[in-house]
């Protein structure tokens, strides 16, 4: 009986340190203040964790909750990328039987890209990196969304970030152009160059085939005839298309005019134009009542060539221009012979840019 009497006791005692509705919490130490308590327990995970600043491509990006940002947009060389969504989540889904989850005191950060290239061979120039806390990492296969000229392609990524981070960006670089999108306030931050992100779609706004404009000539014989600019697209752009030079400033823009030379009277019997070049001096682009001269370094002017190339640099917000072809002597070239021409009057091309 005495025994049973000390069981009894001791359970009671069990019961009043433990307390009602309290199971599995700890009690404070004597003499020591309580304190809320703080959960950082997960569920089991048996998927593949990634560590802080470690990054991934995923087929798909289930259980995490994305959220569009205001504007996305990230422009380059030849490319358009949009930060479609982003998001954070202990553990993601990522297609394929692959499930990802965060480092402790960590979480993964996802994010969704849709690329589009408006060049060929632009894999081994324009490349994709994130940044957690200053380290920077590739994105994964990402060079392979930039094979095809006007085809776009949805890119999903996981990286993984520590709870305090301060830092998390991606960056878009070509040569020693970047720009940079901050994944944690979902905006661009930097320089951001005004023509690149003039238009919703594309880093550059165009025209495509204007009025051809007729520059009468007459040869060494007084016989007339005209020297034809047929203007093929005009596109005010960032970058230079064979050097990818960019202007002097972030509020200033190449404009360049492309154009397929053509002749009547002399002029087309002699080599239908392919066989002329004109002088670059020929050429003045006018807005805004300021001139502005062909710039000879990014501009191409070959015999034989079809395409005629004239680059100007002139205000990233120019939407109206008038070119100008200037009554300047010249030759055209055919059967090893050069044949000489002179304008006589000047002719001029209307070019109305998009304004986005």
């Amino acid at each position: 009986m005495r025994r049973a009497l000390v069981l009894v006791a001791a359970a009671g005692l069990f019961v009043s340190a433990c307390g009602a509705g309290t199971e599995g919490t700890p009690t404070a130490a004597a003499g020591k203040a309580t304190s809320k308590q703080t959960t950082t327990s997960r569920a089991p995970f048996d998927g593949e964790t990634l560590g802080n600043g470690e990054v991934v491509q995923a087929d798909k990006l289930d259980g995490i909750r994305l959220e569009p940002p205001d504007d996305g947009r990230l422009r380059s060389f030849g490319t358009a990328v949009e930060v479609v969504d982003f998001g954070t989540a202990d553990v993601v889904d990522a297609g394929g039987g692959v499930e990802y989850g965060a480092d402790e005191d960590a979480t993964l950060l996802a994010f969704r890209l849709r690329v589009t290239p408006f060049a060929d061979e632009l894999s081994d120039k324009v490349t994709a990196t994130v940044s957690v806390d200053g380290r920077q990492r590739s994105l994964p296969d990402f060079e392979y969304a930039l094979g095809t000229a006007g085809e776009d392609q949805t890119l999903q990524y996981l990286v993984g970030v520590p709870n305090d981070r301060r830092e998390v960006e991606l960056e878009l670089k070509y040569a020693d152009f970047a720009q940079q999108f901050d994944l944690l306030d979902g905006k661009r931050t930097g320089e951001q160059p005004e023509i690149l992100y003039r238009s919703p779609d594309e880093p550059s706004v165009y025209v495509e085939n204007l009025t051809p404009a007729k520059l009468p000539v007459v040869s060494e014989d007084d016989e007339p005839g005209n020297y034809i600019v047929g203007v093929t697209r005009a596109e005010l752009t960032y970058f230079t298309a064979e050097l990818g030079d960019v202007p002097s400033a972030d509020d200033k823009a190449w404009l360049a005019v492309t154009y397929e030379p053509s002749g009547d009277g002399p002029v087309e019997d002699i080599s239908d134009a392919l066989g002329c070049v004109l002088p670059f001096g020929s050429f003045v682009l006018t807005a805004d009542g300021k001139p502005y001269p062909v710039v000879d370094k990014h501009s191409q002017m070959e015999e034989f060539e079809s395409e005629r190339v004239l680059v100007f640099e002139v205000p990233s917000s120019l939407t109206e221009a008038t070119l100008t072809v200037k009554a300047q002597p010249f030759s055209c070239a055919s059967g090893g012979n050069d044949y000489p021409y002179r304008a006589t009057a000047e002719a001029t091309v209307e070019i109305t840019l998009p304004e986005d």
